[in-house]
């Protein structure tokens, strides 16, 4: 059943042939030492995975749309036994889109961070392959608004309740350092997707008290 609700308790880019997503600071607090440092080193193994499991253990593609016709997002997941092996195209991201010149996405996933990481973090996984995806559907998205839809469908699929809104909620507030279009830092960065999603939905969020309490201690 979807919900409505938007749990709260606590300039646009347009993005190129890349876009990258900014959760890597969060990963670090609960991957083990050893795999920090290869996600910040930079050869392509692609891992055979024709969807994603989400946490609920439904299976999922990215479908998108180009001049009216319909199609499914690739998806290259990136494994690698040394740092060296790691595919610079992912940067210091788990996960980024790129497009080829016919603009058919490709979303990659670092599945070695994917595999560590899946069973303490497995809702944030779900928001960053939906996140991915709404840039894999719109290249003109910005990060905000990817994160937006990513809230959004995570809401419509029934992804989403208070313990797991409080996981990328926290996942969010240790980003310390961002761009300025996305309000310089995790707590602002998050508070810009909620205010996102509000508008999208149309709705009041009775969580806006507490979080706006919360910021002003």
């Amino acid at each position: 059943m979807a919900q409505t609700a938007v749990w709260r308790p606590a300039p646009d880019l347009v993005p190129g042939r890349a876009t990258r997503f900014f959760f890597l600071a969060s990963l670090q607090a609960v991957l083990p030492a050893v795999l920090q440092a290869v996600l910040f080193a930079a050869l392509l193994a692609p891992f055979s995975s024709h969807a994603f499991t989400l946490s609920d253990g439904n299976e999922v593609q990215c479908q998108f749309s180009r001049d009216d016709t319909s199609a499914t997002a690739t998806e290259r997941w990136v494994d690698y036994k040394t740092p060296s092996e790691r595919d610079p195209e992912l940067g210091k991201a788990v996960a980024v889109v790129r497009f080829d010149p016919q603009d058919r996405p490709t979303i990659l996933i670092d599945a070695v961070a994917y595999k560590q990481s899946k069973g303490v973090m497995a809702a944030m996984w779900d928001f960053i392959f939906f996140h991915e995806c709404a840039h894999a559907k719109d290249k003109r998205l910005s990060e905000i608004g990817a994160n937006c839809a990513a809230y959004i469908e995570m809401q419509d699929r029934g992804l989403m309740n208070a313990i797991r809104f409080k996981d990328i909620e926290a996942a969010h507030l240790r980003i310390m350092n961002l761009p300025e279009q996305y309000g310089g830092n995790g707590m602002e960065f998050w508070r810009m997707t909620l205010d996102c999603v509000e508008r999208e939905r149309g709705r009041p969020d009775p969580g806006s008290a507490m979080y706006n309490a919360q910021s002003a201690r």
